[in-house]
């Protein structure tokens, strides 16, 4: 790999000499007409290294791989933007670039009877039971009645809470055990004071569960909850993973996630293809806590309960003091007759038990190390065990196993440089330089690719949860709208245990000189999720930017930060050590 990124570097520079007379590659905008209603517009393309670029008659600054990047504020309607390219022998080639700023119009009132819009949440089709909420905000002709389910009153806002625009009207609607939506659209009416009524109809449809008790359960141990069914690029926002076969009751359904009631007010979201579901004629009882066990192997230490059912669990940890922390929901005991059956244990150096709420049963495990080093929760029948990874043996880089995963690959491209190249191309160069690294350290490595292939991301997770390295680390690159500010090499995590890794490698990292973008946690990518080992998503750069592209392009660069992340990790393990 690092042969073939050079030999593409190489063309890369050799073809931008051979057409110095007339080279300008547009990586963005690529288009010269272009309609846009922002008025922050970034220009970014490539020339000759010894090339001068004018923009109008500003010099703009050439970096020395040839790309420049810049940022201009547009005026309402139409801005010509030329760029003009002189080589070292006088000869120009010129491009422009036509833009057609419309600025969004100002909000008014609404000038005809009519409603214009109405915004229902939670968004999507919904299936509800009685005590769920519906809002609704709606934008309509100002000094009407509206009314919307079963002639509920909408209130229309003064205009001191709506931006100064008459017509805002928002409301809600608690659904009643009585009703009884049968995959129907939603219809909101206006009134005026002469008696004329319009209306608008919601674009999604409403479904009352009514009395049913649905129920289902996880079809294996990569299925996972989420705080939500929306989310970012990287998908909603995960709560935790859980073991198959897990019960969970359904209270409703928006668009392909299922709602699921875990306990007394909490609420999580599951895809609706991670369940088996069936219809139950009588509610599930709480299920009691029994008969707790701690107890230890040669490799791990156990803490286990006794449930009824399989529950679902959610779980943090913390450190310095090192614990982890899970709570059942849909479990009780009572704490202070729960006695559990302990033995002598490595890492456990106690646990608590707490009744956090009537169905909420949490459990408290102390560790003896202020770095938590990993957990996996399963169940064995209807026992919930926690198997907690003790430090390794030998704390010294060259005696760790460490799985190295470099990020996208295949037809997952990833983001593309102004100098052509794939994000897919150097994650692998830096991790095949690291993995080299390591390896002569004497560490033993996993990796995902070593190769330009696809490898799905929860193929990945599940390798890594079967393997149990004793850290993983994500190499990645990062990538914004905004070339010109925005740079610099970050870390994240999930969880607080992964914390002190993250924090050592980016303070490392920072060492070469590159911008602080932050260590930063609850991050929502797939390999941060998993709790067996401490992780890291390393995000060496940017990318977008021209001068964090010049350096990873340059492969001493790239071997000095493999260099910073050896010594970030050696920094950790010393820490982990104390």
């Amino acid at each position: 790999m690092r042969r073939s990124l050079l030999l593409l570097l190489l063309s890369i520079s050799a073809g931008t000499q051979l057409h110095a007379q007339a080279l300008l590659k547009m990586h963005q905008p690529v288009k010269t007409e272009i309609n846009t209603s922002s008025a922050r517009q970034y220009l970014v393309g490539r020339t000759c290294p010894r090339c001068k670029v004018l923009l109008n008659n500003d010099n703009i600054y050439v970096y020395p791989t040839g790309v420049f990047a810049l940022k201009r504020d547009l005026q309402p309607g139409n801005t010509a933007l030329t760029l003009t390219v002189t080589d070292p022998a006088g000869k120009k080639i010129s491009r422009t670039i036509n833009y057609y700023f419309n600025p969004p119009p100002p909000v008014q009132a609404t000038n005809t009877f009519r409603i214009e819009y109405a915004t229902i949440t939670p968004k999507g089709d919904l299936q509800m039971i009685a005590g769920d909420t519906l809002r609704i905000k709606m934008k309509g002709f100002p000094g009407c009645q509206a009314t919307w389910i079963n002639n509920t009153p909408l209130k229309e806002l003064p205009v001191s809470q709506s931006g100064g625009v008459a017509g805002f009207y928002e409301g809600i609607y608690v659904m009643k055990p009585t009703d009884s939506l049968l995959n129907e659209k939603l219809n909101i009416f206006l009134k005026d004071n002469t008696g004329n009524t319009t209306v608008f109809q919601s674009a999604n449809r409403y479904t009352s569960l009514l009395n049913q008790m649905l129920t289902g359960r996880t079809i294996d141990n990569l299925t996972y909850l989420t705080v939500s069914p929306e989310g970012d690029r990287l998908g909603p926002e995960k709560a935790g993973y859980l073991d198959k076969d897990i019960l969970l009751h359904i209270t409703g359904r928006q668009d392909d996630y299922y709602k699921v009631k875990l306990s007394r007010g909490n609420y999580a979201y599951i895809p609706e293809a991670f369940v088996d579901t069936a219809t139950l004629a009588d509610a599930i009882p709480l299920s009691i806590v029994n008969e707790a066990k701690v107890w230890s192997d040669q490799q791990y230490d156990y803490v286990s309960v006794g449930l009824s059912e399989k529950l679902p669990y959610l779980t943090t940890q913390q450190i310095n003091p090192g614990k982890i922390v899970v709570d059942i929901h849909g479990a009780y005991s009572d704490p202070s007759a729960f006695i559990p059956e302990m033995q002598s244990t490595p890492e456990i150096s106690g646990v608590n038990w707490q009744q956090l709420q009537p169905d909420i049963f949490r459990m408290i495990i102390s560790l003896s190390h202020g770095q938590p080093w990993g957990y996996q929760l399963y169940y064995d029948s209807t026992r919930l065990t926690i198997r907690i990874k003790r430090p390794p043996a030998s704390l010294q880089l060259k005696d760790l196993t460490i799985g190295l995963d470099a990020g996208h690959g295949g037809t997952n491209v990833g983001a593309l440089g102004a100098m052509g190249l794939y994000e897919k191309q150097l994650t692998l160069s830096i991790t095949l330089l690291l993995k080299e690294a390591l390896e002569k350290e004497g560490v033993h490595v996993l990796t995902t690719r070593t190769a330009d292939k696809f490898v799905a991301n929860e193929d990945r997770l599940d390798y890594y949860r079967q393997e149990n390295p004793d850290l993983l680390l994500s190499i990645h690159l990062n990538s914004s709208v905004n070339p010109v500010d925005v740079k610099g090499t970050a870390n994240y995590y999930k969880y607080p245990f992964c914390q002190p890794l993250n924090h050592f490698i980016h303070q490392r990292m920072m060492e070469t000189g590159l911008a602080d973008f932050g260590n930063n946690a609850n991050f929502n990518f797939i390999l941060n999720q998993a709790t067996e080992f401490p992780n890291a998503l390393i995000e060496t750069l940017f990318l977008s930017n021209p001068e964090d592209e010049m350096h990873v392009l340059d492969e001493n660069f790239r071997q000095q930060m493999v260099d910073k992340i050896i010594l970030g990790l050696k920094d950790f393990l010393q820490q982990a050590g104390k």
